[in-house]
């Protein structure tokens, strides 16, 4: 987290590194980080300690597995042109 500029104190110790690490090994490092920093900023007070974001990094969903393509929607398509006419009176019909 120093590297993407959220500098805060990790004041786990012994087994208390096992939720940690199971985060980041079902989530992943880049979204915890993300939620860090959305997490912070919203926060009322400066963010001093690791601890104020485990509930969130809790709800956070599991990363997909290596591979998976990312989904990315097709942009809406729209009728361009002249405006809707009657197929009568465009003599389809």
């Amino acid at each position: 987290m120093s590297a993407s500029g959220l500098d805060v104190r990790w004041p786990f110790r012994g087994n208390e590194w096992f939720p940690i690490i199971a985060l980041i090994t079902s989530c992943g490092v880049k979204a915890m980080v993300e939620h860090a920093h959305r997490a912070a900023a919203n926060a009322r007070t400066p963010v001093t300690s690791a601890r104020y974001f485990l509930q969130g990094w809790r709800e956070l969903p599991p990363a997909p597995p290596e591979g998976t393509p990312v989904y990315r929607p097709a942009p809406h398509l729209r009728a361009v042109g002249a405006p809707y006419s009657n197929p009568e009176d465009r003599g389809i019909f």
